[in-house]
């Protein structure tokens, strides 16, 4: 009978050790990203055949992607994202990103050669994740609701990495208990770029409303300069700005 017990006993914790990481996979929300960063020729095929192509993988990965953005640039790039809700749905995409792409191929061959002899030069590809302690979004936050992105690439010191995130994590804390609350959403790499590189997205409805609110966040600011003071001197001295880029959404 003990012998039993204990078997029993056994087959119970590990039945809740599995429900228990089964809900912990279930509560996954960390956001990962791909980026894919060309040129074209010409900007008016992108704009054209990219509602096509974004409405074929979000049906083609239902239930693992999240969302999808195609941007235009001040630059002359394009910028083409996909958004995935934790692990197990990023590594879903993963194994068959292949396949999917050989089957829009098969499907719409006109589109695709149309968009392989438009792309102009060699073609970045990214994987990034959400930093939620450095990011801030403004209530009732909807992706399509904002068509203009003002984009930064950023490297930290490799030996500062953990002192970069704290600061930043305060002056966002500062900005939110003076009431400066806008959309900052910081991503750091994973692969494509080096692991200290950072990518900081600011939406807005326009490029004249973004730099409208920036001075007015920025006044804000200079209200309490004496605080913010020591941590901009942190975030300067330990970062170097690679780009700046503004965008515009594809619809």
């Amino acid at each position: 009978m003990k012998k039993k017990q204990l078997f029993l006993t056994g087959l119970l914790m590990a039945f809740l050790l599995s429900t228990g990481n089964y809900a912990m996979a279930q509560k996954d929300t960390t956001m990962w990203i791909t980026l894919l960063e060309y040129r074209v020729h010409d900007e008016s095929v992108f704009q054209k055949n990219y509602p096509i192509v974004k409405a074929f993988w979000l049906k083609a990965d239902t239930g693992i992607e999240w969302a999808r953005l195609g941007n235009t640039s001040e630059s002359g790039r394009v910028y083409s994202l996909a958004f995935f809700k934790g692990a197990d749905n990023f590594g879903a995409f993963m194994a068959k990103r292949v396949k999917t792409g050989d089957a829009f191929t098969a499907k719409e061959p006109a589109i695709s050669k149309e968009n392989m002899q438009n792309i102009n030069g060699a073609t970045t590809r990214s994987i990034w994740i959400r930093i939620d302690s450095l990011s801030h979004y403004e209530a009732n936050y909807k992706m399509d609701n904002y068509d203009f992105r003002k984009l930064q690439f950023i490297t930290v010191s490799p030996d500062k990495i953990k002192e970069f995130e704290t600061a930043a994590s305060k002056q966002l804390k500062m900005d939110v208990a003076n009431g400066i609350l806008y959309n900052f959403i910081v991503f750091k790499c994973t692969d494509g770029y080096p692991t200290n590189t950072y990518m900081l997205v600011l939406p807005d409805k326009s490029i004249t409303d973004y730099y409208k609110n920036r001075e007015a966040r920025n006044a804000k600011r200079d209200q309490n300069k004496s605080a913010y003071a020591p941590l901009h001197k942190i975030l300067v001295d330990w970062i170097a700005i690679n780009r700046i880029d503004h965008l515009n959404r594809v619809k």
